[in-house]
């Protein structure tokens, strides 16, 4: 093929993408009565459903969005399915209004067909679609649904997610929420005077995303435009001759407070997770990091830990590591200490191993030393995990890692017998490295949640909301006192915290100072300060317990009793 050939086919596969999410408008039906619903909420909305869909809505005789709703085949947007389901042609389209409240529309495609069931109550806007697959043999793995174009009084501002195409296309489904890029599965808009909050609807653990797509993406004009594109996707296959009901809700408001908009979403959310499993401690808590890398292994140290008080697979490390650590959190007000790398760094590789639960000979002999004096100063013994992963031979010399999967028995079996194993030498706090962004962490999670019960803390690298009903969070921060005024920064999100802490009441999060850049002010209020007013719990390592004093005073303020905090969310 010629350059400008492939060019051109390019060109064409792009067009024919955009059409299939925005499909052209067909013929209007013959006028006949009762052809339109018409619906006023309490607030003055107006939606208008015709036989294209949500044909318009109208907010004080302005349009604020318009076009219609129908649906697509969408595995071309994640390079998922074989995509012979077609989708591309409305062929039909049919309009009938139930009552005053309530409109059925039909849309016939050449593969598929949706019925789409609108419903309206107050602000809200309910639409349940009935996507029924025809083709004889291929199922539809990834549905999506379009057609609105809202335009705002300004660019809106709120939980809009957005990206190329192309991006999704590279990385695929996983992208959908719950992920990294999706961590909260609900969304909201609004310019100041006008607000609209989207949720899935009664989905259950399905894959699900919304979009907010730019109208126009040439650089300098998508981030000015007051217009956006909703894209909805459920990633659950419609199978060949079967069929699959996807719900959605909308909320349009002029009380634009992003918790009135989400309130939909709210209610979906805790549905389907439900409350949160485990009783938080908000005490802070001390951290050290043990192995140090395959550099330090030696015979002198085989299993290369940091040396001194973090040896400890010797009598005296073990002692020296009590001294150093036990104290301070005992008479700070502490709740205990997670240790990283507590079986050393294996030759083989793998940094924080998925086999947590084994430890050298050495460590193991004088591990129930360190339990025993934890537990006689009233602390907890926490270790670093890695659950969603397995160690695999990747040569005679190295490990590879490969995907636990959550839905395989035997897998769950093994990772729940590695923590049973570490609670029966006294842990109860763990730190789950490489976890807690997709949808098989959050059903791993969900499995763990039941095996260990609510009293056992669990701390996930990652987050989202779905997984903090069932684990709490790991996160760092920094502070950038060289900016004016100085910035502290969550990691995962400080935004996206106070939304989880809304969705999940009671979730814990927690976090260490990682790094300071610049030099602090001396009125530059303390790490731990700022972590408590916005409900973090402090992490500590070992070499800063010199903080815990001014920590327990801290807690005093702020903490009614470990687990509850003494004024509530407002």
């Amino acid at each position: 093929m010629t350059r400008r050939a492939a060019r051109r086919s390019g060109r064409t596969y792009l067009i024919s993408l955009l059409l299939l999410t925005f499909p052209a408008s067909v013929a209007p039906i013959p006028a006949e009565e009762n052809n339109t619903l018409l619906y006023r909420s309490p607030s003055g909305t107006e939606f208008e459903v015709d036989a294209g869909g949500l044909a318009a809505i109208r907010v004080g005789g302005r349009v604020l969005a318009h076009g219609g709703w129908s649906f697509f085949n969408a595995e071309g947007w994640f390079k998922a399915g074989s995509g012979l389901v077609k989708t591309d042609k409305l062929k039909e389209q049919r309009f009938e209004k139930l009552d005053e409240r309530h409109a059925r529309v039909t849309h016939v495609k050449e593969d598929a067909t949706c019925i789409f069931d609108y419903s309206f109550d107050g602000e809200d806007a309910t639409i349940s679609a009935r996507v029924e697959n025809h083709h004889p043999s291929a199922a539809m793995e990834v549905t999506g649904f379009s057609g609105l174009e809202f335009t705002f009084a300004k660019q809106p501002e709120g939980l809009m997610q957005e990206q190329h195409y192309t991006y999704f296309q590279a990385h695929g489904i996983r992208l959908c929420h719950p992920s990294g890029f999706s961590p909260i599965g609900g969304s909201y808009a609004q310019d100041g005077v006008q607000g609209v909050g989207f949720s899935p609807w009664r989905t259950g653990l399905r894959r699900t995303l919304i979009l907010w797509d730019y109208t126009d993406w040439n650089a300098g004009k998508r981030e000015k435009l007051p217009s956006r594109r909703p894209i909805y996707f459920v990633a659950s296959a419609v199978p060949a001759r079967g069929a699959q009901t996807f719900d959605f809700r909308m909320r349009v408001s002029p009380n634009v407070d992003w918790r009135h908009l989400m309130e939909p979403y709210r209610e979906h959310f805790q549905a389907t997770f439900g409350a949160v499993r485990y009783k938080a401690d908000q005490r802070w808590i001390g951290t050290d990091y043990l192995n140090a890398n395959q550099q330090a292994i030696s015979p002198k140290n085989p299993y290369g830990f940091h040396g001194d008080f973090r040896r400890i697979d010797t009598d005296e490390g073990i002692e020296k590591f009590c001294a150093a650590a036990l104290p301070a959190l005992r008479d700070g007000n502490g709740q205990g200490i997670i240790v990283w790398g507590q079986g050393g760094e294996d030759p083989r590789g793998a940094m924080y191993r998925p086999d947590f639960d084994v430890l050298p000979p050495e460590v193991e002999s004088r591990w129930s030393t360190l339990a025993q004096k934890c537990r006689d100063a009233g602390l907890k013994l926490g270790v670093c995990t890695r659950p969603c992963d397995i160690a695999v031979k990747l040569d005679w010399k190295q490990d590879q890692i490969i995907a636990l999967n959550p839905n395989a028995p035997s897998h769950v079996d093994m990772i729940v017998r590695r923590f049973n194993n570490m609670r029966q030498r006294g842990c109860t706090l763990f730190y789950l490295d490489s976890f807690g962004d997709t949808l098989e962490d959050v059903q791993l999670m969900q499995a763990l949640r039941e095996k260990l019960g609510p009293d056992i803390l669990t701390f996930c690298e990652h987050q989202c909301d779905a997984v903090l009903p069932f684990s709490g969070g790991y996160s760092e921060a920094s502070l950038y006192a060289d900016q004016s005024p100085p910035l502290y920064r969550l990691w995962s999100d400080l935004r996206h915290w106070e939304i989880y802490r809304w969705l999940v009441p009671g979730a814990q999060m927690s976090a260490r100072l990682f790094e300071i850049k610049g030099k602090p002010a001396a009125d530059v209020k303390a790490a731990e300060r700022w972590m408590f007013e916005n409900r973090v719990t402090p992490l500590v390592p070992v070499n800063d317990f010199s903080r815990a004093p001014k920590i327990m005073e801290l807690e005093k303020e702020f903490l009614a009793s470990p687990n509850s905090w003494s004024k509530a969310e407002p």
